[in-house]
């Protein structure tokens, strides 16, 4: 998907755990999540915006935040770094145009 025509995007961190030389490892990956007029975009995962009825955030540290999806399937949960207001913003304007 071209994601020049992204409505809103925002960067979100995934955790890798993995034993090596029996010392726990932790690795941070990045990956973006896109917001378009009809559908969310992850590396993993594509909602169609009729399947996502709510976004919401809650800062959990001084430098993160957990981004929450409400879905038809349950609550998605992504950890993010910078404040997703604008994001959640965009997502309200797009699902109710009185927002």
């Amino acid at each position: 998907m071209d994601h020049t025509n992204s409505l809103s995007s925002i960067t979100y961190i995934d955790t890798e755990r993995s034993i090596e030389a029996g010392e726990m490892k932790l690795v941070h990956l990045e990956y973006h999540l896109h917001l378009y007029e009809d559908t969310l975009v992850a590396p993993t995962a594509k909602y169609h915006l009729a399947n996502v009825w709510d976004m919401s955030y809650k800062s959990f540290s001084e430098e993160a935040n957990l981004l929450y999806l409400h879905t038809h399937r349950g609550v998605i949960t992504y950890k993010v770094y910078e404040d997703p207001g604008q994001f959640v913003t965009t997502f309200k304007k797009l699902k109710n145009s009185n927002y």
